[in-house]
């Protein structure tokens, strides 16, 4: 594999600017810096990319284009986002420039003609945000024909002519949410799943990984609710009480979706906080405070920032000629409960069930056990 300015920024523990400007014999790197960035890239036999030299003294710009659902305000647009500007830093002095498209999430039309208008407009390259329907795959081969890389964060799309995909194992992270939960539930314990859409991928493999999982701890899928509420809170608070009120024996809700406030604002205002168990996904501040209080058991995170970031470094190097180094980019996903920083302690059998510490280790180091 050759080794990439990346790669030497990386190791040198510096950012891609530095590397490109101790290249190019550029002012402002302090004199140490300089030394460790040399050494790195003689130990990794590096060979300077003569095109992305001559790239970074052009004036021909190259242009990416981001299309992503309009992510809500709060922590997943802010990481998402996060993952982007650092991008749009390190590549500064390459030319670069970026068209970000959002549209309404759930609405597959907008997205291919936001992915349509990229491409005429100009992107060489696009990171891509969408369901797996066969219309986006169709959309993903239309592009790879017209020799347009295509590299999908977040939400795989199975079959699709992309160069890569950058986010969570969802299938193996929903394998992982089923072990936790098996500790909980009893065979005849009723249980229910609520995640958001069925035609985005990464949605329906944690449902189908958390199922697979339960059905071989003997607790069978007769045994649970499914539903899928798209990100609605008024419907996962309807979804819960009716869960509830049909199911008395109900002991798991496994929120697959952003909208866990709402779960467990049912559970409290029932006095159920206690008897039912919450598991959910992605540790923003409000999941933060419901793992505080006790109210969410163990929620599994992802590094939501790395996704956009990731794929357009991907994209970037492909233009230049280099094809990515794997087909998936798994994201770091630690399991956190509340005997982490966040305080109260419950969930105690299931630590003992998995003879770690959760709250310091990533799925990759208990899925043994999944």
């Amino acid at each position: 594999m050759r080794t990439t300015i990346k790669m030497i920024a990386e190791r040198a523990g510096v950012s891609i600017g530095t590397v490109d400007r101790v290249l190019h014999d550029r002012p402002y790197v302090k004199a140490e810096v300089r030394e460790r960035v040399l050494r790195v890239m003689e130990e990794l036999d590096y060979h300077p990319n003569r095109m992305a030299s001559a790239l970074a003294t052009s004036g021909t710009p190259r242009k990416l284009a981001l299309v992503q659902p309009e992510w809500e305000e709060g922590f997943v647009r802010d990481e998402m986002d996060a993952g982007t500007a650092r991008f749009l830093e390190e590549y500064r002095d390459y030319n670069v420039s970026l068209d970000i498209r959002n549209y309404p999430s759930g609405d597959e039309a907008e997205c291919l003609r936001l992915l349509n208008e990229a491409v005429e407009n100009g992107a060489q390259a696009v990171a891509l945000c969408a369901s797996g329907t066969e219309e986006i795959r169709r959309a993903l081969e239309r592009l790879s024909e017209r020799g347009v890389p295509v590299a999908t964060f977040n939400s795989d799309v199975p079959g699709g002519r992309r160069i890569c995909y950058v986010g969570e194992d969802g299938h193996r992270a929903g394998r992982v949410a089923g072990e936790i939960a098996s500790c909980f539930l009893s065979r005849g314990d009723a249980f229910l799943v609520i995640y958001a859409d069925p035609k985005y991928t990464a949605h329906k493999a944690r449902v189908d990984g958390f199922l697979e999982r339960l059905a071989e701890r003997g607790i069978p899928e007769e045994n649970g609710v499914i539903a899928a509420t798209h990100r609605d809170y008024r419907k996962t608070a309807e979804t819960v009480e009716s869960a509830l009120a049909a199911h008395p024996n109900l002991r798991m809700v496994y929120m697959a979706n952003p909208s866990v406030p709402a779960c467990a604002e049912v559970l409290r205002s029932r006095g159920l906080a206690e008897k039912v168990h919450i598991l959910s996904h992605d540790c923003g501040p409000e999941i933060q405070k419901l793992l505080k209080s006790g109210e969410v058991d163990f929620t599994i995170g992802q590094d939501l920032a790395y996704q956009p970031y990731q794929a357009l470094s991907v994209l970037f190097e492909a233009l230049m000629g280099q094809r990515p180094d794997r087909d998936t980019y798994v994201t770091a996903c630690p399991i956190l409960n509340s005997e982490s920083k966040y305080g109260k302690k419950r969930g105690t059998a299931v630590l003992r069930c998995f003879q770690v510490k959760l709250c310091t280790h990533t799925y990759k180091h208990i899925v043994r056990s999944a």
